[in-house]
């Protein structure tokens, strides 16, 4: 049964106001072991799902004002976003009573976008809210003629003086809500702090469904509570900071109120930011680098009811610093994800795809280079560096330690009929089966839509043995008189097979010259997939196909690897470049020079 938030509103405000003798409301203390049992819950319960990139239609739509039916909006606060090109948000803020308009250089980035803004209208005193005041600045925004969500009175649960009689907050809210709801391209947003202060539960300060559009929240992940280096560790559940601070566990308590008051709205990150430094100087890349990945990524797979996401990308000398513009390592995540295709880049621009889990039994199909994208929503707590495996039918195929754990599929190495997927982490293992026809595949049953040819390649099943080859090499191989050699940082290698030359790229043993290279060396042998490591570097092949992955990233070859007298044979000058080494080739003397 629903219960209608804004009836309990009134009834509390009634209560408060009635009241003859009580000059201020009275809030009570939550049961603190329930609290802490509930919070410990939260921030330990590990997370591990599978996800496809779905259409971009296929996150819950709820009719709200301004809300995408395609993907999500990733924005920044304007003034600090010009490095990261445009945006499909920007965030900017006016102030009290005092302010009329946007300040510069937001209104000017603005006014030149194609994007949708976040006015963040922070009020510090709801008793001088001036209504006329409200109005001119609401004509002034509408002059923009740019699509604006308004967040009125925000983080009211977070200890500030708004906060502290909520009957007063609801009916404040409800008035300016009415007023932003005349202008047709404007939204309200009902934007508390994520966690807040545990004695100002949200429902003290909704003010109902019919005064909000969209549910914000200000989330921000950081290392410790108030700064303080000694925070215990029940603070930490307390307040979810520290290993408790990630981004899908912060949303958590308002996401529970919503589903307990059944609140069917879309949901964005107001603002919000993962610390990158803080005041006592600690080292936090490695702390920080998970964290955004998972604001960036995670949540949007975790919570296909967010569809915004706005960066407080601000330099402040407070406790903690979000300030990701001096960090390159933060600024290439940020970067990387606005592209992924999982956000929209401008107003009316329809995002690539959406996550959806990969057990919702969609039919999924290939991308124009023959690739179905696999991503996995991994969280363990106190683990924040997992490592996700996927093994393809019984063989280890890929892995990846980086957040959101992206398995390639390519359709050209894989059989049509019946697969099966295992994807483990740390403690967690969970097993898919799909069935590919075409370039399209489903989870769970056949695909129900006829797809395209897949991309045209020769399956590992037809690739010739070497037995079929009497000159010993491959029918294009040439050897010349002088046998071509391979020196590694000044060390001339030795080969049971010898290096050959095929259309003028030189072919050396697969496991010879990747354990000279450093690299662990595996071979798949039903789908001859050769995968090569070494570092954070990743190679992935297959014999007679010309398309190699590194780090998941295509690649073309000039000339495949090959069979050749049961040796496999990979094209050196490739695997050493992707492994970041120099390569040169002396004709005169038929040797090829590695250094790296």
């Amino acid at each position: 049964m629903k219960i209608v938030i804004k009836s309990v509103a009134c009834a509390m405000a009634f209560a408060v106001l009635a009241g003859s003798t009580a000059s201020a409301y009275e809030f009570k203390n939550p049961d603190w072991k329930q609290l802490l049992d509930e919070r410990k819950a939260m921030a330990t319960e590990s997370d591990f799902e599978l996800y496809v990139e779905g259409s971009p239609n296929s996150a819950p739509y709820y009719g709200a004002r301004l809300e995408p039916t395609d993907g999500a909006y990733l924005g920044m606060v304007a003034e600090n976003s010009l490095d990261f090109g445009p945006l499909g948000a920007y965030l900017t803020y006016v102030q009290d009573m005092w302010q009329p308009d946007l300040y510069y250089p937001a209104n000017d980035i603005i006014k030149n976008s194609n994007a949708v803004t976040m006015v963040g209208w922070t009020i510090s005193d709801l008793n001088a809210v001036d209504y006329n005041v409200v109005r001119n600045v609401l004509n002034t925004l509408s002059s923009y003629n740019k699509p604006m969500f308004i967040r009125f009175a925000n983080e009211m649960n977070s200890g500030v003086p708004i906060g502290n009689e909520p009957a007063q907050y609801i009916d404040v809210f409800r008035k300016v809500a009415d007023m932003v709801h005349e202008y047709p391209n404007f939204a309200v947003v009902w934007s508390p702090s994520d966690v807040g202060g545990l004695n100002q539960p949200f429902e003290l300060y909704y003010p109902g469904d019919e005064y909000v559009d969209w549910v914000g929240v200000s989330c921000y992940s950081i290392t410790y509570f108030l700064g303080n280096k000694n925070t215990s560790v029940d603070d930490s559940f307390y307040f979810l900071t520290g290993d408790a601070s990630w981004p899908t566990t912060r949303l958590k308590p308002i996401l529970k109120f919503m589903a307990d008051y059944n609140i069917q709205k879309p949901v964005m990150i107001s603002e919000g930011g993962v610390a990158v430094d803080n005041i006592h100087g600690d080292y936090l890349d490695d702390w920080a680098a998970p964290r955004l990945r998972n604001m960036l990524y995670s949540v949007l797979m975790k919570y296909p009811q967010v569809k915004m996401i706005n960066y407080f990308n601000v330099s402040r000398d407070e406790n903690e610093l979000f300030y990701i513009s001096s960090h390159p390592y933060a600024c290439d995540i940020f970067s990387k994800a606005k592209d992924s295709g999982a956000y929209k880049n401008s107003y009316g621009e329809s995002a690539k795809f959406a996550y959806q889990r990969a057990d919702a039994g969609a039919d999924i199909t290939a991308n124009s280079e023959g690739v179905i994208s696999l991503h996995t929503l991994a969280y363990v707590y106190g683990m924040p560096n997992l490592t996700v495996n996927y093994n393809l039918d019984g063989n280890w195929y890929t892995n990846s330690s980086e957040i959101p754990y992206t398995c390639n599929l390519y359709m050209n190495m894989l059989a049509d009929g019946a697969h099966t997927l295992q994807v483990s982490t740390t403690g967690l293992e969970k097993s898919y089966t799909f069935y590919k026809r075409g370039n399209t595949i489903r989870f769970g049953g056949e695909p129900q839509t006829q797809a395209p040819p897949a991309v045209t390649a020769p399956p590992a099943a037809t690739a010739p043995p070497a037995a079929t080859t009497p000159s010993g090499t491959a029918p294009s191989a040439t050897a010349p008189d002088g046998a071509i050699k391979v020196v590694l940082n000044g060390t001339q290698l030795s080969f049971e097979q010898d290096p050959v030359l095929i259309e003028d790229r030189t072919l050396v043993p697969l496991r010879a010259i990747g354990e000279a290279l450093g690299a662990t060396v595996r071979w798949q042998n039903d789908l001859q997939i050769i995968n090569m490591t070494r570092g954070k570097d990743n190679i992935t092949m297959q014999i007679d196909n010309n398309l190699m992955l590194v780090n998941i990233t295509p690649t073309e070859l000039d000339v495949p690897p090959r069979l050749i007298n049961d040796f496999t044979m990979v094209p050196v000058r490739a695997i050493s470049e992707a492994f970041d080494c120099e390569v040169s080739w002396d004709d005169a003397t038929q040797t090829v020079y590695i250094n790296g």
